[in-house]
Order: C-alpha cells, then structure tokens, then sequence
C-alpha cells in the first residue's frame, strides 16, 4: 500500500478485505448501513481479540470522507488502519494498544461524494441529494461543465478591455498564474466558474450537485434551513436537512456510536483549514464547558498541534469562527457538539491541508492564490495550478480556463503530499486513542470474617481501580448526562450483599473498595473492575 495517490472507491474495499482475510485474529470487516444512493458503507473493527471483545475494551472511533471532496480524511483513516495492522507483532506500543483497546475505523463515510469527487469532475459540499440551491424551484440544475476536459472544474477568465472589467492578472505572482479583484470598472478581465448558465439567470453553476451538509445534521441543538423557518427572523442552519439524522449517513454513525458507549474518543474529519477543531459550537468554552473537561480538551488541542502543525486548534465558535478575524459565529447540528454535549466524549473534527497556504509573503497574516502561486513556482511545483487554455465558450465567446487546481492543491493535497498529513493526522489520533481511561484492578486482599454477621458475610475483599489512562472514566458532562453507567466492581462466584461501589475515575486516579460476599460452593472467585469506557480488568481470589 502507498500514500502517495488517492485511494479510489474501488481500491478502499479491497484493501479493507484484503486485511480481514489476512489477519482475522485482528480484524474485523462489515458493512455499517447503506449511503444515499444505496452504496455499501464499510467499517472495521481493529483490536487483538485473544485478549478480549472490542466491546470490553475502550474504544476510539474514526471516519473520513463526510463530506464529498474531502478525500484526504480516508486516507488519514486508511494509513492508521494500514498502520495497526502492519505493525502488530512488530511493535510493542501497537502490540499494548491493540492488547487494550479497540479501534472503529469507516474510511469512506459518504462513498456517493468519494466517487463523485474522484471519478468525475464534479464535487459538491457534502452529500450528493439533490437540493435546490438557488432558490428557484429548480434541483440540480446548474452543475459546473468541465468545458476543457481536463477534468476538473476551474476558473474561466474573459478578456473584456481596460476599464471594463473586475480583475486584472496579479502581478505579485511571478507565474501570473492568478488574477487580482481590483474592482468594477478597474478591471480588465471577467471571472467566471467554468460552466455555462443552464438556468438562464445570470449566474454561474450556483444550484450544482446536492447541497446538504452532513455535519450539520447531527441532533444537539439542530436548527432548520432558512426557507423552512416560518417566523422568517429566527436562526437557522444552511444545509441542515429535512431533520435531525434525516442524512443515511449521519445516521449510522449515531447509531453505532449509540449502540458502542465504550467509545471515548472520536475524530471525524475534514479538509482543509487545518485546524484541530471541536466544540462548543454555539457559545464560549469558559461559560459552557466543564472547567476539568475545558481543559482536557486544550491539552489536546496542544498536543495535536505538536504532531501536526496546524496553525488553529479550539472551539468551534471562538476560534474557528474568529480565525480571519470578526465575531463568533454559531454552527448548529454540529458533530463535535454532539459529541461532547449529548455523548459526552473528547470529539473532533479535524480539518487536514492548508489550501497551499505555505508562506505569508506580505506578512499581513492572510493568504491569497497569488502567495500560493509563488510558493509552489519557487518549489518548482508545477501541478498547484492549472495552466489558462483557450476555449471558445457557447455565450461567452473566447475565454481562458485554469487557475489553482481546485482538488488537489485548493482543497487537498497534491497525491506526492497527502501521505505526510495523513500519518501526521493518524499520530494525534494515535495519542487520543492512548489516552482513553483503562481500569486496573490491583491489590485483591480477602479476609474472613467471623460468623452470625447481621448480613450473613462471609468474607470481606478489598480491592484499588486504577484509571492508568489520561481520560476519565466519565468527563464531567458524560456524568450530567448519563451517557455511561457508573464504574464498579463485581465479584462471580460469590454473592455480594449490601449495594455494589460506584464511582467514576478521573486520569491517573485510584478507588480502593470493599465488598461483603457470601460464600458458595467455589472457594476461588473473579473480582472484576468495570468500567462502560474504561473497560474490564479482573483478578482470581481465593476464599479461604
């Protein structure tokens, strides 16, 4: 397997296939549900099943490719998974983390828009139901045209004179590969979106290929898309959906992570800000997170830059929103909410690829094409943009069509570059899936106790839970919220009387408790620590 090509919605399966058949001691191949168009769905399940279920140990889910032309997520998800499987016998820190914990892996979670981005020149925001854009009453009916072939959808500039246009070619790029918005009537060039009007309204490729968002479908603090705001002044949510969890593929996301509460952490993720982005997505992290859980987060946000670089990390609302400047702005029906607020988990939804954005040559803290363009022609990149070609437009006349590569510079990563984000993206989800809370039972101690106890006792046991994990157990809002049960410890083969111990663990924190058994027939028992995201750990012991 290599990294240096986008893996197709051919090759994904196979490979998927591939390491199930070749390692079934550690994977496990099935289909999660079916996409919009009625496409299979894969996940794998990775951990060493000689050491327990998946379902025992805690977990860490990941999926690529929510949204359509953001490729560059499967391959980050197919590297860790290449990752844990190539690498198990040969490395002890994957050997442990396999041993202990359990990894969800969907590559592809929108195989409609995967295929559409790769296999055509079309791509869209996120999900390929058809969706009237504009307005007009009308669905799909102005897709962008690849009018050149060279299959992908650019930029089409026309010469119209001095004075009569909006841009002029940017002079500030020694490749003059990029135009430069100098205004109405300061221009001598037109800019369009390569295509044609196909509805006649002036505008260019404005109602393309579907229109919803997958990541704002999610059911915490959903809010309707504005033409179905009846008050018409309210706030509203553009590509919601018809509903909550209305989108197939939503859907099955929530219902695997509903039916698998041992999962603790989760990255679904995106292109291309880059960013380690998560919640709050409606208001400021001081005022509505838990301090414990606010900071938990910011370590990560901290960690993840040092694997990866990212210039942002933090809050949906603060930083993303503010990231070029102005005030928060809410997102809802947003994953990283849901994750923290209704699932209480560590969520991101990290964003892979900076656009090109490799030099700020201004030094004004912005990017434009034209830094872009200079970047790539003094690296001696030649695939960042497309070169402008002559094409003899239907309405138009005479135009030129290229400018920056819209998939594979603007959006993601050129093929030669996508295997240094993807590993880098994979070791922070790496660390996060270190990180989750794992309980340790030590120190079993019996003692017997003399008979005609009021509760008919045998034996006393004493037992320390460690959580040997940086995570707790429960954050402080898996707790508001009751997402997973309290910790506890059980005994078989012995009957416990009096009420079992509950608790939760913070990281790196110890319980030591005790329980009344009465003997039965056995003189060895099982006491076992159990934890809904911290998973199992038991010892033998011996009633005397």
């Amino acid at each position: 397997m290599d990294f240096d090509h986008f893996h197709t919605g051919i090759e994904i399966p196979w490979w998927l296939r591939k390491w199930a058949h070749e390692r079934p001691d550690l994977v496990d191949l099935y289909i999660v549900g079916e996409s919009f168009s009625g496409q299979p769905i894969y996940q794998l399940t990775i951990t060493d099943k000689s050491t327990g279920a998946d379902t025992d140990k805690p977990a860490a889910f990941f999926e690529g490719n929510r949204h359509s032309g953001e490729v560059s997520s499967a391959e980050s998800s197919l590297w860790l998974a290449h990752h844990l499987i190539t690498q198990a016998g040969k490395d002890k820190k994957v050997d442990k983390l396999l041993a202990e914990k359990a990894f969800y892996i969907r590559p592809v979670n929108n195989p409609d828009g995967h295929d559409l981005y790769l296999y055509t020149a079309q791509t869209n925001r996120s999900t390929v139901r058809p969706y009237d854009n504009d307005g007009d009453g009308k669905i799909d009916e102005d897709p962008g045209e690849d009018l050149n072939r060279d299959g992908y959808l650019s930029q089409m500039r026309q010469y119209v004179g001095a004075g009569k246009g909006t841009h002029v070619i940017d002079e500030r790029d020694p490749a003059k590969n990029t135009m430069q918005n100098v205004g109405a009537g300061k221009g001598d060039h037109l800019m369009f979106s390569e295509g044609v009007d196909n509805d006649g309204n002036g505008g260019y490729n404005e109602d393309g290929v579907g229109g919803l968002d997958l990541h704002r479908n999610y059911p915490y603090n959903w809010h309707v898309m504005p033409e179905a705001d009846e008050t018409g002044r309210n706030l509203t949510q553009g590509g919601a959906g018809e509903y909550p969890l209305s989108e197939p593929e939503t859907r099955h996301v929530y219902n695997w992570l509903m039916s698998h509460t041992n999962i603790g952490v989760v990255n679904s993720m995106d292109t291309r800000v880059p960013m380690h982005l998560r919640g709050p997505s409606t208001c400021d992290p001081t005022e509505c997170m838990y301090t414990g859980d606010r900071k938990l987060y910011e370590h990560f946000d901290k960690a993840g830059a040092g694997f990866t670089g990212y210039r942002y990390t933090g809050s949906v609302y603060i930083d993303y929103a503010t990231r070029n400047g102005g005030d928060p702005e809410p997102l809802f029906g947003h994953g990283p909410d849901f994750g923290y607020f209704q699932y209480g988990a560590i969520w991101y939804g990290d964003e892979l690829w900076n656009g090109g954005d490799f030099t700020d040559y201004d030094g004004d803290d912005r990017f434009a094409d034209w830094e872009r363009s200079r970047w790539c022609a003094e690296n001696g990149r030649t695939n960042c943009f497309l070169p402008w070609t002559t094409f003899q437009h239907p309405k138009l006349g005479k135009v030129e069509i290229g400018g920056i590569n819209p998939k594979f510079w603007s959006q993601n990563p050129s093929p030669d570059l996508i295997g240094k984000w993807a590993a880098n993206q994979a070791r922070f989800n790496l660390y996060l899936s270190e990180s989750l809370p794992q309980v340790k039972l030590s120190q079993v101690n019996v003692k017997a106790l003399r008979g005609g106890q009021s509760d008919g006792a045998t034996h006393e046991i004493a037992a320390t839970v460690t959580n040997t994990g940086r995570i707790p157990t429960a954050l402080e809002q898996a707790k508001e919220i009751k997402i997973v049960a309290p910790d506890t410890v059980e005994v078989e083969g012995a009957r416990v009387v009096g009420g079992a111990p509950e608790f939760y663990l913070d990281g790196g924190r110890t319980e030591k408790v005790k329980l009344r058994v009465i003997k039965a027939d056995a003189d060895t028992i099982t006491v076992k620590a159990v934890s809904v995201r911290g998973g199992l750990s038991s010892a033998p012991a011996r009633l005397s």
